[in-house]
């Protein structure tokens, strides 16, 4: 039983970085509350295209946090869409 809590723990994480296609690679923070209110108090996840940094609140249950995170990743996969394949530099 052991096993499986711990298989179950680690499924659950949330990654430090994500990297899309073409060597895109993402940054992920989870933030305090009070970290993430300097950035916007209203959010619970922030793309920032500049950096490639997804900031996520950090006190929210993994399971929101991982929602988050993909939410967050739409944002960023859309900017690497507009970037990269709409300027003609990736071929699909």
């Amino acid at each position: 039983m052991a096993g499986i809590a711990k298989e179950k723990r680690l499924q659950l994480r949330i990654p430090h970085s994500v990297v899309l296609p073409f060597g895109y690679h993402i940054t992920v923070i989870q933030l305090s509350d009070s970290e993430m209110d300097k950035r916007d108090e209203n959010a619970d996840g922030i793309w920032d295209d500049e950096t490639k940094t997804i900031y996520i609140r950090k006190r929210l249950p993994v399971t929101r946090r991982r929602y988050i995170l993909a939410h967050e990743l739409g944002h960023a996969w859309l900017d690497w869409q507009h970037r990269y394949m709409d300027d003609g530099k990736a071929r699909i």
